[in-house]
């Protein structure tokens, strides 16, 4: 901890919480477990909940649960734009608290690094917390069957997530991985059409 860190606090240490990985079997497990988060997030004081997607398909699902409901203060927003548009819709400050769910890891490691840095430049305490399933490319691409024999036995089920820092590392390091081995980074509409432009076959 430096000098200016101890005298006046580390900022994305005191204003923003990164949760575990909610990791699901599959995709529509996934998007169960986020309307239930989203129902616990508003109901435990939340000013603002941001529903968070890096592709446009995945942007789509999120559209489609937060019509289900329209009395929560909720925002579908992509990755990319999620300071600007929060910063403008949303009338923050210091006693503030927004939620951030979001439903898919960019394959880059540092896509999803940039995010949680846009949201430490809000004025308030910031939770954030990743729902993924096994049937998302970026898991796809790296986890074989071994994996989902693995996570059943931690005690997986369809209706059930897992939520484990050993395998959010590992996601984490695939990521970086992935970094390393991009031939280009053209954007796409999906995780799938980004992993087939841009990542060796």
């Amino acid at each position: 901890m430096g000098l200016f860190d101890f005298l006046f606090g580390s900022r994305s240490a005191s204003k923003s919480k990164s949760l575990d990985d909610k990791l699901w079997m599959t995709r529509q497990a996934k998007l169960n477990g986020i309307r239930e988060e989203l129902a616990e997030r508003s109901a435990s004081g939340s000013t603002e909940i941001l529903l968070v997607a890096h592709f446009a398909d995945v942007l789509q699902d999120l559209h489609a649960i937060a019509v289900e409901q329209p009395d929560l203060p909720v925002q579908v927003i992509l990755a990319k734009n999620a300071l600007r548009e929060s910063m403008s819709r949303a009338n923050l400050d210091k006693a503030s608290l927004v939620d951030v769910i979001v439903a898919e890891r960019h394959p880059l490691f540092d896509e999803d690094d940039k995010l949680i840095k846009s949201l430490q430049e809000l004025p308030c305490p910031v939770r954030v917390v990743y729902h993924l399933s096994l049937e998302d490319p970026l898991l796809a691409k790296f986890a074989g069957p071994w994996v989902t024999s693995m996570l059943k036995t931690l005690g997986m089920s369809e209706d059930k997530s897992i939520e484990n820092k050993t395998i959010s590392r590992g996601i984490k390091e695939a990521q970086k991985k992935f970094q390393q081995q991009a031939l280009r980074t053209n954007e796409a509409d999906s995780a799938a059409e980004w992993i087939k432009q841009n990542l060796p076959g």
